[in-house]
């Protein structure tokens, strides 16, 4: 009898401890399905893609490399030169009647006493307009085939420190020409020479702009001047392209 009071005893408590514990989570969280997330991978994920006030960034900075300003150079000559071949085409009406190559040797002509004689005063008369000898290199009236005129003027450099604001830097003298014929024009500019003086001794100081193009020290401050002189020359082939050009005249009838 008591034997089998034990047996029973030991079986019933053999069955107690083979239930399964409750689940301290609820059946809600599933360890097995995609919706779970590790919140130690996500800080990992956190950390490798943010960068924290405590941590310096490390990418390194990246500089543009200076380009050089290179200015146009004649092959033959190796000296800056801007030349251009312009085609003119006269206006085809009956009102005006220009476009030949006289027209276009005076129209380039006055256009240059305008621009680099202060004290120029338009005339009529032919023999007025004259250039001064010191500027003054060839003027050639048309024979008929081609025409020229030939000046070395001397204007103020200007450099530009920003968009708003600009410095004189001495002066700059060239030689411009400007070539006609009957259906075209070119012009030219050569010879340029940068011109300044000393500090403390005022000693002027011609400078050739070829030793700027070719110069390998101190770049950065020269190509400034070849930048205002490609500035200046293109304001003037812009000017002249204006002049060169028969004025649009309507036809009275034309309304």
């Amino acid at each position: 009898m008591r034997i089998l009071l034990l047996l029973t005893f030991i079986s019933f408590f053999m069955n107690a401890h083979a239930q399964p514990e409750s689940d301290p989570f609820g059946t809600e969280y599933n360890f097995d399905t995609a919706s779970y997330s590790d919140s130690s991978s996500s800080y990992e994920e956190y950390e490798s893609t943010t960068t924290r006030p405590d941590q310096p960034d490390l990418t390194p900075t990246t500089f543009k490399k200076y380009e050089r300003f290179k200015p146009p150079m004649d092959t033959i000559t190796d000296l800056v030169t801007y030349t251009g071949i312009v085609p003119f085409k006269p206006l085809e009406n009956d009102v005006y009647d220009g476009g030949t190559i006289d027209s276009l040797y005076w129209r380039a002509k006055i256009y240059l006493m305008k621009k680099y004689l202060k004290d120029y005063k338009q005339s009529k008369n032919p023999k007025d307009n004259i250039f001064p000898k010191e500027i003054l290199i060839e003027d050639f009236k048309p024979d008929g085939e081609n025409g020229r005129v030939i000046i070395r003027p001397t204007v103020p450099l200007y450099i530009s420190t920003n968009s708003s604001t600009r410095t004189q830097l001495g002066t700059i003298s060239f030689k411009i020409e400007i070539r006609v014929k009957e259906d075209k024009y070119k012009y030219k500019f050569t010879n340029f020479v940068h011109n300044t003086v000393e500090k403390g001794t005022e000693k002027p100081i011609k400078t050739y702009v070829e030793y700027y193009a070719n110069t390998t020290r101190g770049y950065k401050g020269t190509d400034q001047v070849l930048i205002s002189i490609d500035r200046m020359v293109k304001e003037v082939v812009k000017e002249l392209s204006g002049i060169m050009k028969d004025p649009i005249v309507l036809d009275p009838d034309d309304f």
